[in-house]
């Protein structure tokens, strides 16, 4: 799941001496947030869609490089660092560096969703198990313990989030008794907040998907 992996270089980045105009193209043909701008190899910064409507097309993106906020990914970089750069800087668009922080690529949004659809927890067949416990509880093997108790097998997990002193944890796994599962986890003190089914109609599927994706805020 290397950032390597997922390298485009479809886009070619605007320089400064081009106009806000052809930036907006850019953002408008690839449907992007931010476009990069580079002074030959080297990075100036990324330019939002907001920054660049604030001013007349003819203007020069050199004039805008005050406002160039200066994020980017490396080539040894995973795809869940760029889930984070994306998150945390509300893009959609990433730049890939080399060791030498010269220009290598891009990383699209798009491109990293579907690097991740291919991991085991997200393709693999299953059903999808959020549960809640005290931090100070939690416990990795006591989680495999509780699920191999009843037969099942846990195809992976992750933890979604915390609460004051609870943290919540995602576990996708393959059980004949998902309902004996959860009971089995509520006896050592956990709360079973959700329970996510697989179903052999597409439709029903696509609503459970988009009721976790919603409750996981992606």
């Amino acid at each position: 799941m290397l950032v390597t992996d997922y390298i485009s270089k479809d886009f070619i980045p605007p320089k400064l001496n081009q106009t806000v105009g052809h930036g907006l193209e850019l953002l408008k043909e690839f449907s992007l947030t931010h476009i990069p701008v580079f002074e030959g190899l080297g990075f100036i910064g990324m330019i939002s869609r907001e920054t660049l409507k604030e001013y007349d097309e003819e203007v020069r993106l050199s004039e805008l490089r005050e406002f160039g906020e200066f994020f980017y990914i490396t080539e040894n970089g995973s795809l869940l660092d760029g889930v984070q750069n994306f998150h945390n800087h509300d893009a959609n668009i990433l730049v890939v560096l080399n060791a030498e922080h010269q220009y290598s690529g891009l990383l699209m949004m798009d491109d990293v969703i579907s690097g991740l659809s291919t991991m085991p927890f997200i393709s693999e067949p299953g059903a999808i198990m959020i549960v809640e416990v005290s931090q100070k509880q939690f416990s990795i093997s006591e989680i495999a313990k509780i699920a191999e108790s009843n037969n099942a097998r846990i195809i992976g997990l992750f933890i979604t989030g915390y609460r004051e002193d609870k943290i919540q944890i995602a576990i996708k796994l393959i059980s004949e008794s998902l309902v004996s599962v959860g009971e089995t986890f509520e006896r050592f003190n956990y709360t079973v907040l959700f329970k996510f089914f697989n179903d052999e109609k597409e439709d029903l599927m696509k609503d459970r998907f988009d009721m976790l994706m919603k409750y996981l805020d992606i």
